[in-house]
């Protein structure tokens, strides 16, 4: 019986791998080896590592984990987790099952890009969502928003700070209210309603959005809100509450509301951020190894 199974191996999980095997916790780690950030060419506003790759900041983390003998790794997708009793049974591609006290879910968030031609090679080199994790490195530059409703006009604000060159693109999904319209006009931002035909580049660098009726607008990057969803059936298969948008509810200790299954980094949080992954990581591991201390206790 372990003390804990970690469900992903990314950011979060491998920080509260780091934090279990410190507190001499019987814990692995099961992980398929494809992080949502794959697609990045850096990794950006991490703390002594700002512009990291992030395949070698797992690297990183992977061998500093593995320093501590109580933490192992297994290469494998998970694919179920039950729950008997206060104790979890976790099955993996691998045939194998291991069972364990808690259970943290650190798997993560899956993105659907919007049907744009081209799109295709350019995400995280040149088409971005963050505007913290890449907005810096095309400050001043050509920069186009492409939303599907007004929640792009949060991208637009933050990205107005950087660049007075910036264009946002409805493709007719939505039309922005007067008072949008005024606030984008004021603002200098240039607005264009037509359908986009598709995205021209070279490599993997954007160099334009040609538009349905053939135009092509100059632009150096683009940056989209893509649609995201639980990447791995878990939080349902458990029963875990959801917010309205399909984020597990946890409290700072990454507790979810059944117990004994924890939760961190982007399935769980509004904000998708390295080193905001890497903090609630540790938090879910503070909590784990808080709750078996007192059942240890008890």
């Amino acid at each position: 019986m372990l003390d804990v199974v970690i469900i992903g191996g990314s950011s979060a999980g491998l920080s509260a791998a780091l934090v279990l095997g410190r507190s001499l916790r019987e814990t692995v780690v099961i992980d398929d080896q494809q992080p949502c950030n794959r697609f990045s060419h850096a990794s950006h506003g991490f703390l002594t590592r700002d512009g990291t790759p992030p395949a070698d900041l797992l690297a990183l983390a992977r061998e500093q984990v593995r320093q501590y003998p109580s933490v192992a790794f297994k290469t494998a997708t998970a694919l179920h987790v039950e729950k008997s009793g206060t104790d979890f049974a976790i099955t993996s591609s691998d045939g194998s099952q291991l069972e364990a006290r808690i259970v943290l879910l650190a798997t993560g968030l899956h993105d659907e890009l919007p049907a744009l031609a081209g799109i295709d090679g350019l995400w995280g080199k040149s088409v971005f969502h963050c505007p913290y994790c890449d907005g810096y490195e095309v400050r001043g530059k050509t920069v186009a928003v492409y939303g599907a409703d007004d929640t792009a006009l949060h991208q637009v604000k933050l990205l107005r700070n950087l660049t007075a060159n910036l264009t946002l693109y409805t493709g007719s999904l939505w039309t922005p209210t007067v008072t949008q319209r005024d606030q984008l006009m004021r603002a200098g931002v240039r607005l264009v309603e037509q359908p986009i035909a598709a995205l021209e580049s070279t490599d993997t660098q954007i160099h334009g959005i040609r538009l349905a009726d053939g135009t092509v607008i100059a632009c150096d990057a683009l940056f989209i809100r893509p649609k995201t969803t639980q990447r791995a059936p878990f939080v349902r298969e458990l029963g875990c509450t959801l917010n309205a948008n399909d984020l597990v509810q946890v409290d700072l200790r990454g507790c979810t509301s059944i117990d004994g299954v924890y939760a961190a980094g982007d399935l769980a949080s509004p904000m998708r951020s390295v080193v905001i992954a890497v903090a609630q990581g540790a938090a879910a591991a503070y909590g784990i190894n808080a709750e078996l201390c007192e059942r240890d206790f008890a």
